[in-house]
């Protein structure tokens, strides 16, 4: 196995306080068959209390409240992960993976697309290979696509993030039959949070990357999996009060 430190910091500002702030991160991360944590620290400020639990699809979740007035919001995430290669054996593929789900609708040009596309014996061979065609398609464009962009949007303008990157090819591994979730998470290096794919090869989970057209094997980090990205958000919450938000996101991941 290899080791790797992680940190995680994001800062938010309001323009003005805020009052009744609850918050759900998912900004721990997991532990599975290739993946094993040592030390995790989480650190709040400001709250008033933390509690641990999981989602509807074993993610763990840190969530908590701030009642009193308060103008920015600051949590870190920190530790050691110890990670094996990337595969997760599952005995099936929970039938909620291969079907479309809000983010990853199929449109008619991302259909003769993936006819063109989708060549290869098994399925992670057609997954890369779709991966590598979504990588010759699109132009990463920072800010030039939103949280609830869809694949068709990002798709038709053939631009975006690594979101949309990992929402198209879900999209079209979807409907080749290919079982695919969206997972959150960091990678190794300095940037910001980071998203990719898992397929089910008919034994395991693999990470595929398509934001960097490659087979995952070390330096990824999960937090957590989902049928798109509406369903892992990496920071959710609602206040109450009239204020617009900055936000300043850092990660950092270094093997050892």
């Amino acid at each position: 196995m290899k080791k790797y430190l992680y940190n995680y910091q994001t800062i938010i500002r309001f323009d003005s306080p805020v009052v009744r702030h609850f918050f759900r991160l998912r900004c721990m991360p997991c532990v599975n068959a290739c993946q094993q944590a040592g030390k995790r620290e989480l650190f709040l400020h400001p709250s008033d209390y933390l509690t641990y639990g999981a989602d509807a699809w074993g993610n763990p979740i840190q969530y908590g409240s701030r009642m009193e007035a308060h103008d920015a919001f600051v949590f870190v995430s920190s530790g050691e992960a110890r990670l094996a290669p990337y595969r997760i054996p599952a005995g099936a593929a929970e039938d909620v993976f291969k079907v479309p789900s809000a983010l990853t609708m199929l449109s008619p040009s991302m259909e003769l697309f993936m006819t063109d596309a989708a060549n290869g014996c098994t399925p992670l061979e057609r997954a890369l290979n779709l991966s590598r065609k979504v990588y010759e398609y699109m132009r990463y464009t920072p800010g030039s696509t939103q949280a609830d962009t869809t694949a068709m949007q990002a798709f038709s303008g053939r631009q975006g993030v690594c979101q949309d990157y990992a929402h198209i090819l879900i999209a079209l591994c979807r409907a080749q039959g290919i079982a695919a979730r969206y997972v959150n998470g960091f990678m190794q290096g300095v940037g910001l949070t980071h998203a990719w794919v898992e397929v089910f090869d008919g034994e395991a989970w693999r990470g595929v990357d398509p934001t960097n057209n490659q087979l995952i094997e070390y330096g990824y980090i999960k937090l957590a999996h989902g049928r798109d990205a509406s369903d892992c958000p990496v920071n959710r919450g609602v206040f109450t009060g009239v204020a617009a938000q900055q936000v300043e996101i850092r990660v950092i991941v270094e093997e050892i």
